[in-house]
């Protein structure tokens, strides 16, 4: 699987790599990589059946974390990078940490937890997977059609954005970027935590940080991350959703600064 990627800032710079999550991709999180990008040298991969990466019909945490294993491989980083994922890439970090401790530098996990999320947690994502498996794309011309007939069809502005922006116009004309079959086939998996076996806690220091008005890290689950990530911090964002990395991105990428350029103990 050779993922597609963009980078910020030089080189040189400590490498940082962010994992976006569920309907997202590196374009996404460009304005946060830019106001990184005086400290690190950001790295922001489309994660499989996402973006500008390649499709494929698996698609479970075990086959994603194999992705960002031969991902840093194939970079050839000077030094161990400091690694961020939010909400299903943070699952993948989160994973990915519990099998290979010693691959981040320092990390940070981005407004989700260590457990399994409710039917209700999923409504939304089904609506949208229906949507695409059932709209017909290639019957419209631009994309003002296109955004036309979701907002009427969808009617709620932060749900028919999170589709149109995974549209492109391709070489037979617009298709998605995302695949949802693939994404369908494994949503009960994806908002799943299942451990491996022969997996340990992550003793290492680790920053979890939450909007004030998520509900995807509560106070009811900060025992469970301390169960998993028993040195973890959690820190709030305050007027933030799920969507924080958009709706608060100056304090946000000011916490990864921060947090990220603190002595460290090794």
């Amino acid at each position: 699987m050779k993922l597609y990627f963009r980078q910020k800032g030089d080189t040189s710079l400590p490498p940082l790599i962010l994992l976006h999550g569920l309907w997202g991709a590196s374009d996404n999180w460009l304005g946060i990589a830019d106001l990184l990008s005086e400290h690190f040298h950001v790295i922001l991969p489309d994660l499989r059946n996402h973006g500008n990466s390649p499709h494929h019909p698996e698609h479970d945490y075990p086959t994603l974390c194999q992705d960002i294993e031969e991902f840093i491989k194939q970079l050839h980083l000077p030094l161990r990078p400091f690694l961020v994922g939010h909400s299903m890439g943070g699952k993948i970090l989160m994973h990915l940490l519990l099998k290979k401790p010693k691959i981040a530098k320092k990390a940070a996990i981005i407004d989700i937890c260590p457990k399994t999320y409710k039917t209700s947690f999923s409504a939304l994502h089904k609506r949208l997977l229906k949507t695409i498996l059932e709209f017909p794309l290639h019957d419209y011309k631009s994309r003002k059609e296109i955004h036309a007939a979701l907002s009427e069809q969808l009617k709620f502005p932060e749900v028919y954005q999170i589709l149109f922006k995974n549209i492109r116009k391709g070489t037979a004309g617009f298709e998605w970027k995302i695949n949802a079959q693939a994404i369908q086939n494994h949503l009960q998996i994806l908002t799943t935590w299942t451990l491996c076996e022969n997996q340990h806690p992550y003793l290492s220091p680790i920053l979890f940080i939450r909007g004030s008005l998520s509900d995807y890290i509560t106070d009811v689950d900060i025992p469970c991350i301390h169960s998993f990530f028993p040195a973890a911090t959690i820190t709030t964002i305050s007027q933030a959703t799920h969507q924080l990395h958009i709706e608060q991105a100056v304090q946000l990428s000011q916490i990864l600064i921060d947090y990220f350029l603190q002595p460290s103990n090794e």
